[in-house]
């Protein structure tokens, strides 16, 4: 591994220790050229005094470099109680079309934030029954990267369907490129109107928790 992406590994364990402090809702580390820390910021909820926190940043990271960080570096910016909905950020279906020819396959996927904006992703693919499911998935996807914007890579490893409880189910896999690093997450749904908006569903229950989290961390 080279010594950036050393370096790029040991912020992001610092600012998931920073996470985990009580009451902390997300952190982000802003590095010199050198790859020193020179500010962190922090979404917090309102619960405690800002003061507080901050010491309690401080304890943390010492314990973890070992010396300590200057306070001055750190902000924290309070949510209070009844806005922190406004941070779970999920995308909703909002329209699902398709279109299927005599070898091959069409789907456009609209979703919606909570703002009202909205966000269509399109997709062809084959006929087959595995090769629609893949279709309207990659549709799905195509839509929430529009949402990302480009500093996010997103692609499907596979939908499967399977049956729990005596119902009809669709489970996906994501791959999700952030900064060179390749997370995986798993999203599933019931199947029940028809398989293609079950589709859509286990994609945005695969990821969507996972867009709030970066939404989260823009705010900063």
């Amino acid at each position: 591994m080279s010594e950036n992406n050393d370096k790029q590994q040991y912020i992001k364990h610092c600012e998931e220790i920073i996470r985990s402090i009580k009451d902390i809702v997300s952190a982000k580390i802003i590095t010199s050229s050198e790859g020193k820390i020179s500010e962190i910021h922090v979404i917090a909820s309102s619960k405690r005094n800002p003061k507080q926190i901050v010491r309690d940043i401080e304890s943390a990271l010492i314990a973890t470099l070992g010396s300590e960080i200057d306070h001055k570096k750190i902000s924290v910016a309070q949510i209070n109680h009844e806005n922190e909905y406004m941070f779970d950020v999920r995308l909703k279906i909002d329209g699902i079309g398709v279109r299927n020819y005599r070898f091959n396959y069409e789907a456009s996927v609209t979703l919606s934030d909570h703002d009202g904006n909205t966000y269509e992703g399109k997709a062809e693919g084959p006929g087959s029954i595995h090769g629609r499911l893949r279709t309207v998935a990659v549709a799905t996807l195509n839509a929430i990267q529009q949402f990302l914007g480009g500093s996010f890579i997103l692609s499907l490893e596979d939908v499967v369907g399977f049956k729990i409880g005596g119902k009809e189910a669709l489970g996906v896999l994501v791959s999700m490129v952030i900064e060179g690093s390749e997370e995986h997450f798993l999203g599933s749904a019931l199947i029940k109107q028809d398989k293609t908006e079950a589709t859509v569903a286990a994609v945005l229950n695969a990821v969507n928790r996972k867009i709030s989290f970066i939404v989260k961390e823009n705010t900063v």
